[in-house]
């Protein structure tokens, strides 16, 4: 892990694509996209199995490791509308029930409030304040006003970058981009069947990157 002094707030950027807030116990995630693959199949693309165990099992660790007291969402928790995966995350969810969840609503958040009120998740718009924190799923615009921004999280991006090495190697790793400017962190993708999103680095960017087991600045 590597810890981050975030406007005040210290974070631990977790190498399974994920944020731990020790002074609250929170988790932060992002786009898991829990139903893609079984949204691919119905439309008649064959895909293997194992992304989402591959998931659970990983998610299943943070809480081990972490003990949160709540797991929070930045959105795009289910890629489409129900399929057999839902019930795959409402069984998951119910092995939980110490732990609070609380949704931010992604583009892809496309199932009724009922759904997710009975999956015991609290569900809320973008632009929630929690704790000193704005929780949004979409990054803040380009020409955000610095002056009049809190600190935030968001997601939608997947953020990777292109890293180059000596004999022309190149590597595409996930990362966590702290833009400094707009005090937003963005989190990578924590699904495993999500693709990267290559970013561009700003100036007043920091950009931290997941290489194996670690979290490493670049």
């Amino acid at each position: 892990m590597l810890h981050l002094n975030f406007h005040t707030i210290s974070f631990q950027l977790l190498p399974e694509k994920a944020v731990f807030r020790p002074d609250n116990r929170t988790l932060y995630l992002a786009d898991t996209h829990f139903g893609k693959a079984g949204t691919f199949r119905r439309g008649g693309i064959p895909l293997p199995g194992g992304h989402n165990r591959a998931d659970y099992a990983r998610l299943n660790g943070l809480i081990g490791a972490h003990q949160p007291q709540r797991i929070v969402f930045l959105g795009d928790l289910f890629h489409s509308f129900l399929n057999e995966e839902w019930q795959e995350f409402t069984e998951w969810r119910s092995g939980h029930p110490q732990i609070g969840m609380l949704l931010i609503e992604g583009n892809h958040d496309v199932l009724l409030p009922d759904d997710y009120r009975q999956a015991g998740l609290h569900l809320q718009p973008e632009g929630f304040e929690d704790d000193g924190l704005l929780l949004n799923h979409h990054p803040l615009p380009e020409d955000a006003a610095p002056a009049d921004l809190r600190p935030s999280l968001c997601g939608h991006v997947h953020p990777g970058v292109r890293l180059s090495g000596p004999g022309r190697q190149h590597e595409r790793l996930p990362c966590f981009r702290h833009s400094t400017r707009h005090k937003q962190l963005m989190l990578p993708a924590f699904g495993s069947f999500t693709g990267l999103g290559i970013i561009s680095p700003k100036p007043d960017d920091e950009i931290y990157v997941i290489a194996g087991d670690a979290v490493v600045r670049v």
